[in-house]
């Protein structure tokens, strides 16, 4: 038996068990509440949990690099970039699985064909980890871009009430950063 069929037939063991590994990083109450809840709308970050550990999980049985699991990498950690975690504590679930699938392997892990087949599955995590640090980086810079933003169109109504005084000075806000607002 290789290893793609043993862990195809563990698979929602492996996956219910990574998804509360997942789940861990959030306080015991919401844990709880985005494990049981499986309604897409109300509860968005399970939902995404759920759906997006599975299809990496199964994208990694039939791995054919990581641009396959992109997409539900996104799905995941641009809410773990909105809620302001670090980089580790958004991404270690995805290195948890390395430890899940050795543990339900067993003493399969040694023998030498199965040993050698799961070196290559945790290269692929690794890959998967690889991705999901870009997609990271990617989130937490469209975070900042946003904030960028809001932070210029406040800065513009308070300009424009403030010129809209009949006394007080006339102030331009500046088209780019290197310039500095006039009088």
């Amino acid at each position: 038996m290789t290893l793609r069929e043993i862990l195809q037939g563990k698979k929602e063991q492996i996956v219910a068990r990574w998804l509360d590994e997942a789940l861990l990083m959030y306080v015991q109450d919401a844990s709880v509440a985005f494990g049981r809840q499986k309604d897409r709308f109300a509860n968005p970050v399970g939902h995404s949990l759920r759906e997006g550990t599975l299809v990496i999980f199964e994208a990694l049985l039939d791995w054919s690099g990581a641009e396959k699991v992109r997409q539900p990498l996104n799905e995941i950690i641009k809410i773990r970039a909105v809620q302001q975690f670090a980089p580790s504590a958004a991404l270690v679930f995805i290195f948890k699985l390395k430890k899940i699938v050795r543990g339900e392997l067993g003493d399969k892990a040694k023998e030498t064909e199965i040993s050698r087949e799961l070196r290559l599955f945790e290269q692929k995590i690794d890959e998967v980890a690889l991705a999901a640090f870009d997609v990271y980086a990617e989130c937490r810079e469209q975070v900042f871009e946003i904030r960028t933003n809001e932070m210029r169109r406040s800065v513009s109504y308070i300009v424009d009430k403030l010129n809209q005084r009949e006394n007080g000075p006339k102030l331009v806000v500046a088209e780019n950063e290197n310039e500095s607002p006039r009088a």
